[in-house]
């Protein structure tokens, strides 16, 4: 699974669209970033992930665009779908496109999403059906509840809630927190404060 930079008080709403890649919350120490450093320059293509990380936390951006290229080219797929979406987030959503499929056909749930937010935004259902049902049938709950609310966010509360349910099963307590609002505004209320003492309990899986 890919790295992100995110505050886990952040709603997963504003993940979805901010979900900027990095390797982890803070700074390393400045020994560990030179032993990255050197690890990246000869070849290691994990290193190279975590300093184009290091970097960004920095406000590198050229410099993490160099390293997850580069980890990129020696077959680094969540490095890929970094890279992807640094280039999203520059406004070549082309560029992010061509990486993003590479990724996506190498597995990449996050990649997924991306192409699927990428069709969502310019009406292209063909390009909607072809990842969703990828997404849906992988593990990891985040990009299925994020799909969820990709969804909800286009007004298709039917696809919203089948992707809640099924990072439900995941055991995601944020997409109960999801579901039980779209139950509550849709004049649920029992459900919806059933299914809310369950999400209080529940694993926020980031």
């Amino acid at each position: 699974m890919a790295w992100w930079f995110r505050r886990r008080s952040e709603p997963v709403e504003k993940l979805v669209s901010v979900r900027l890649p990095v390797g982890r919350a803070e700074m390393p120490p400045d020994e560990e970033l030179a032993d990255l450093t050197v690890a990246a320059e000869l070849g290691d293509d994990v290193a190279m992930g975590s300093l184009a990380a290091s970097l960004y936390l920095k406000g590198d951006g050229v410099g993490a665009l160099h390293w997850w290229g580069r980890a990129w080219a020696s077959g680094n797929v969540v490095a890929g779908y970094n890279l992807g979406m640094l280039h999203s987030v520059a406004g070549d959503a082309n560029r992010a496109q061509v990486i993003w499929e590479k990724a996506a056909g190498l597995g990449d749930p996050d990649a997924m999403l991306g192409l699927v937010k990428q069709a969502l935004d310019r009406g292209d259902a063909v390009g909607v059906e072809r990842w969703v049902p990828a997404i849906l049938a992988q593990h990891e709950a985040f990009p299925i509840t994020a799909l969820g609310v990709a969804f909800r966010d286009c007004g298709d509360l039917s696809r919203a809630m089948q992707a809640f349910l099924r990072a439900e099963e995941l055991g995601d307590g944020y997409a109960m927190e999801y579901r039980a609002r779209i139950l509550a505004a849709q004049g649920q209320h029992e459900e919806a404060e059933t299914l809310r003492a369950r999400a209080a309990t529940a694993e926020r899986m980031l």
